[in-house]
């Protein structure tokens, strides 16, 4: 330890799934590393906490676990709805699991900690060095790195560091949620709402001892979100979600950050802004993410060559922005008043579009294979002249 300094090959700041995964995978690869949380775990984080088929097999890939039935709840009961309607009640093909992330997040870095990372939790950064790669904490305690893996969500500090700003604020999203009580058997239905918000979803899903009722939408929108989230407990809880405590968060909606870093400091999970905007998916995206920024790390150190970090990561975690782009481009189909009477028939009708968003969760498909089973000329219109986002934002937004 050189002047007071305590060093690690990597240093991750925030310890949810992202962080926890950066740090497991690191020290699976033989690098020192520290996680460092202003929380002490277990803590509450806004979350749906669907864990989706392919979230599932980043939890195994990255740290060997499995989902049991002790934390978990696993249902195929599905229901689309709009503003409140039923358009269709069926069984999903694969099981839908849930959970809480109070209890996830503990888990995965209690895994992380197992296998070595050091561990800062209960303290925040007080200073960047960046002359000298050492943050300074709270505490006064000098930690110093190898490659800095921001993992510490959407008002990530770390991105707010290197870039200025955390978010873009005309494109960020903003959820509120709330958990209901009573609990749910193994047959408990979930419902995803597509329209009781506009250009976002609202989200019912059973856990084992509560509902997580909440909504998502992009920020700068003229729409009071928080209006709208009392109209959807209402329409989905009544009575029972009378009284609950209804808390609120920034959260991603697709875009993410072009160049996830700078230099020796990667950004990871929504931080780096990787969230799906029409799956919702961001726990596999996180760790996913956080494995490859390790990997990365792993890379430019072994070439003494740090500085290299972003570029690495970037090609690595190329295949996540290839499918947000996708995704960007089709939820045109899914929001925009142009083709909200189609997209309403398809989810009441279409088994092929069920099976598709479905398959997704999963990770059984991807977008670009999606595409290929929807018309050209339904693609064409979907994507002519569009940039992703709101249309009465687009002329602001291409600039």
């Amino acid at each position: 330890m050189a002047d007071g300094v305590r060093s690690y090959d990597v240093v991750v700041v925030g310890a949810g799934p992202a962080g926890a995964a950066a740090a497991r995978r690191a020290r699976a690869l033989g690098l020192s590393a520290a996680v460092i949380d202003r929380a002490v775990f277990p803590r509450h984080k806004l979350c749906g906490a669907l864990l989706s088929g392919r979230g599932q097999k980043a939890m195994r890939d990255v740290f060997g676990l499995e989902v049991d039935p002790e934390r978990f709840l696993s249902s195929r009961k599905v229901a689309f709805k709009w503003n409140g309607e039923t358009l269709a009640e069926f069984d999903a093909p694969y099981d839908l699991t849930y959970t809480y992330r109070v209890d996830l997040d503990h888990r995965l870095l209690l895994e992380a900690i197992a296998a070595g990372a050091e561990d800062y939790q209960g303290t925040r950064i007080e200073t960047f060095d960046d002359t000298a790669d050492v943050l300074v904490l709270s505490d006064g305690t000098r930690i110093g790195y190898g490659v800095l893996i921001g993992a510490d969500g959407a008002a990530s500090p770390v991105a707010r560091h290197i870039f200025g700003r955390a978010f873009d604020p005309d494109r960020i999203g903003f959820a509120f949620e709330a958990e209901v009580p009573g609990g749910c058997d193994a047959d408990a239905r979930m419902s995803i709402d597509f329209r009781v918000v506009n250009w976002g979803y609202g989200w019912n899903f059973p856990k084992r001892e509560t509902r997580t009722i909440g909504l998502g939408s992009i920020k700068s929108l003229d729409q009071d979100l928080k209006a709208r989230m009392e109209h959807y407990l209402d329409l989905e809880a009544g009575a029972a979600g009378e009284g609950v405590k209804i808390k609120g968060a920034h959260i991603p909606l697709g875009d993410y950050q072009k160049v996830p870093g700078r230099g020796n400091v990667l950004l990871a999970g929504d931080a780096a802004g990787l969230v799906d905007g029409i799956t919702g998916e961001g726990l596999a995206y996180a760790m996913e993410s956080g494995a490859e920024a390790a990997e990365a790390a792993a890379e430019v150190l072994k070439a003494g060559k740090p500085a290299m970090a972003t570029g690495v990561y970037r090609k690595r975690i190329h295949y996540i922005h290839a499918e947000l782009d996708k995704a960007n481009k089709l939820r045109h189909f899914e929001y925009s008043d142009r083709f909200s009477g189609l997209f309403k028939d398809k989810l009441a009708n279409s088994l092929t579009m069920r099976q598709a968003f479905f398959d997704l969760l999963a990770g059984e498909t991807t977008y670009g294979e999606i595409e290929k089973r929807i018309s050209k000329q339904l693609i064409g219109k979907i994507t002519e002249k569009m940039t992703g986002w709101p249309s009465r934002l687009a002329g602001r937004l291409r600039g």
